[in-house]
């Protein structure tokens, strides 16, 4: 089957677009807001753009009624984001966090989260979370109705056992999950599984 572009819904393209740009990261952002309310929001229209140093790349659409995703506003204002890795045993508090909350909701204490100090950036960390990359907004670039945002990693940090001694990644430690159109996946390990 062929898809004009110009000539195609825009469900169909979301579901082509995420049912064949798979397996995808999943970028479980946590800003904070000028008047200090954290927020978190996973987002996997996300990936790396460079390794030294490292730049990640996370794309967040506007709400429905054209207005900024807290996420986006936060980072806009503050400059900061810390990407926090999804793994298998944070997915289901990672699907509530992925709702619409006002910008009051601390999205942390909807999912039981613990909000842990950045030693970087303002805006916390998950402390449940196997890795965490405090960032530096490098650039942002409006695209459509959606916000490119690149931030630079300035600290990164690694819970212990989930590197080998050479400091390669051990997935069966780490156990990230990704995106595969709108089911999950594993990184290690088998299967495809809904949340």
């Amino acid at each position: 089957m062929e898809f004009w572009v110009r000539e195609t819904d825009e469900e169909t393209l979301f579901k082509l677009v995420t049912g064949l740009i798979v397996p995808r990261p999943i970028g479980w952002v946590s800003t904070v807001s000028p008047e200090g309310v954290n927020n978190l929001a996973p987002f996997s229209f996300f990936n790396a753009v460079n390794d030294s140093p490292p730049v990640l790349m996370v794309s967040v659409s506007d709400r429905d009624d054209g207005t900024l995703k807290d996420t986006v506003k936060n980072i806009l204002e503050t400059g900061e984001f810390v990407l926090n890795v999804v793994s298998e045993d944070l997915v289901d508090k990672m699907v509530l966090t992925s709702e619409e909350f006002p910008p009051e909701v601390d999205e942390f204490e909807v999912a039981k989260l613990t909000p842990e100090p950045s030693k970087a950036v303002k805006p916390p960390r998950v402390k449940e979370a196997k890795a965490k990359l405090e960032c530096k907004l490098l650039k942002h670039e409006k695209v459509y109705d959606t916000h490119l945002i690149l931030g630079e990693a300035v600290l990164i940090e690694v819970e212990d056992g989930c590197l080998d001694p050479e400091g390669k990644v051990r997935y069966e430690e780490l156990r990230p999950v990704g995106r595969l159109g709108g089911l999950y996946i594993r990184a290690f390990g088998e299967g495809v599984f809904e949340a």
